[in-house]
């Protein structure tokens, strides 16, 4: 199991999958909605993180693609760090290691036209029907950091 894990302002967007290549599939999408305003909050975040890793872990193989914090520009929020944090923390705690993705490295994973940016591949590559009915930029950043771990593009 693929843990693709997006943190974000006031969510976490977890993609789980499975397969590699042509048989990659996203089985399911949750976006766990948190604030960070104290530990208790975060300590929620860790035991909920902690459910979902526990849960999904089907072997000694599962890993989570940690879709990581923006710096430079583009900047992430101070929450959203937090987040990235804790989530390393649930990992660890778990068993499973961490992989981190950067935005950069994505444009390729998905094979992207020249000019497209990676966002609105991964829609076309994901969710072209509209199935993930939860379907967000968090998801779309987590689906593919699952993507980028489980061995690369497949185009469908």
């Amino acid at each position: 199991m693929i843990f693709g894990v997006s943190p974000a302002k006031d969510a976490v967007v977890i993609a789980q999958a499975t397969g590699s290549g042509k048989t990659f599939v996203i089985k399911s999408i949750k976006s766990i909605q948190f604030q960070a305003r104290s530990g208790e909050d975060l300590t929620k975040l860790l035991q909920r993180l902690h459910v979902i890793f526990d849960r999904g872990r089907t072997s000694r193989r599962s890993i989570i693609a940690l879709f990581g914090s923006s710096s430079g520009r583009f900047k992430s929020s101070v929450e959203a760090i937090k987040a990235e944090a804790i989530t390393e923390l649930a990992a660890a705690e778990s068993g499973l290691p961490v992989v981190r993705v950067t935005a950069a490295s994505l444009k390729m994973v998905l094979d992207c036209a020249t000019g497209q940016k990676w966002q609105a591949r991964a829609v076309e590559r994901f969710n072209p029907t509209g199935r993930h009915k939860n379907w967000s930029q968090g998801a779309a950043g987590a689906a593919a950091a699952a993507l980028k771990i489980a061995g690369g593009t497949s185009i469908p």
